[in-house]
C-alpha cells in the first residue's frame, strides 16, 4: 500500500507534488478549526444564553425584595426573640441544615438575633422571611446573595422584637 502510494508520488512532477502538499495542509487545517472554532462558539452561545437567564433571574428577585419590603407587616412583637421559635420555624421550612449560625447581637440599639444560613434555598428563604413576621418578629437587616450562581443563597438576617 505505502509503495504505492510512494510510487504515485513519484510519478507527479515537483509543481503537482507542491499543489497536493499544500492543498493537504489546507484542508487539515480548515478542518481542524472546524472542529475547534463550531464547538466554542456553540459553547459561547450557551454561556451567553444562560447569563441572560441569570440576570433575569437576579432583576426579579430583586423586584420581589423590593414588594416584598413594600407589603411587609409593620407588626411589631413585644418582648424578646425566642431562638427555638425561630429554630422551628426554620426546621419546619427545611432551613436547619442550612443554618450556620444563630446569635443574640445588639443591633441598631436593640436586642436581635443573628441568622446566618448558606446554600440556603432562595424559596425556603422568602418562606422563612414570611414566617418570622407572621410570628411579629420585624426584620431589621437581610443581606442575600447567589455566589455559586445555583439558587443556593448564603443569607444573614437579623430579625428583632
Amino acid at each position: 500500500m505505502i509503495d504505492r502510494i510512494n510510487t504515485f508520488l513519484n510519478s507527479l512532477e515537483r509543481r503537482e507534488r507542491f499543489i497536493l502538499v499544500a492543498g493537504l495542509i489546507i484542508t487539515v487545517v480548515t478542518v481542524g478549526l472546524f472542529f475547534i472554532t463550531i464547538p466554542l462558539y456553540e459553547k459561547n452561545k450557551k454561556l451567553e444564553k444562560q447569563l441572560k437567564k441569570e440576570l433575569e433571574d437576579y432583576r426579579e428577585l430583586v423586584k420581589l425584595a423590593s414588594e416584598y419590603a413594600s407589603i411587609r407587616p409593620n407588626v411589631v412583637r413585644q418582648g424578646s426573640i425566642s431562638l427555638s421559635e425561630i429554630e422551628s420555624i426554620s426546621s419546619k421550612l427545611g432551613l436547619k441544615s442550612s443554618i450556620t449560625s444563630i446569635k443574640p447581637i445588639t443591633f441598631e440599639g436593640e436586642d436581635s438575633v443573628e441568622i446566618m444560613m448558606k446554600d440556603a434555598p432562595a424559596d425556603s428563604v422568602i418562606n422563612f422571611l414570611m414566617e418570622v413576621e407572621k410570628k411579629g418578629y420585624r426584620i431589621k437587616f437581610i443581606s442575600m446573595y447567589d455566589p455559586k450562581g445555583n439558587r443556593k443563597l448564603t443569607v444573614r438576617i437579623v430579625i428583632g422584637a
